[in-house]
This record gives structure tokens, sequence and C-alpha cells, in this order.
């Protein structure tokens, strides 16, 4: 009874695994891992080094930059994905 029991357990969590493994997949995102690199010069422009393959401009004293400029010699994780349906933007006078 407890051999069986065990098994119906193991497999209702593989069975969940493998559920949140096709949902986890069906999502469109990146996720990176990335070092924060920068020289003073750069800081002061705005440019971020993300890793190997990426780099990124930030509007100083944009909430961005203050958090880029913390995070300078460190390893951050960013997750990407789609902001869902584009507004159309208005202009007001």
């Amino acid at each position: 009874m407890r051999t069986r029991t065990l098994a119906g357990v193991t497999l209702i969590l593989l069975f969940s695994l493998a559920l949140g493994a096709g949902w986890a997949a069906t999502r469109d995102e990146a996720v990176l891992t990335v070092q924060v690199s920068s020289a003073e010069h750069e800081v002061v422009e705005g440019y971020f080094t993300l890793g190997a393959n990426a780099t990124i401009m930030a509007k100083p004293g944009s909430d961005l930059y203050k958090f880029l400029s913390r995070q300078r010699g460190r390893t951050i994780k960013i997750t990407l994905t789609e902001a869902g349906k584009p507004g159309l933007s208005t202009l007001e006078r």
C-alpha cells in the first residue's frame, strides 16, 4: 500500500512539473543573467555594458540610469517580455 501511494505521489509531482514546463515554453520571453559594467566616462554619458552581448544607453537621471549605476560590477537578471497591445499615443495641447 505504501509503495503504491509513493508511486502515485511521484507520478503526480512529475505530471505537475511537466505541465509547468509546458506553460513556461509557451511564454514569449527571454531571461538574461549578465554582469553590468561601464567605464567612468561611459557612465557620464549613460552607456552600460550588459555581459558580452549587449550595451544599453539610459538617460542620465532616469530610474534605469540610477539602477544600472548602482549595479556596476554586479550580476543581474533581466527578463524581457512583450508589453501587450501597443497603445496609440496622443498629443495633448
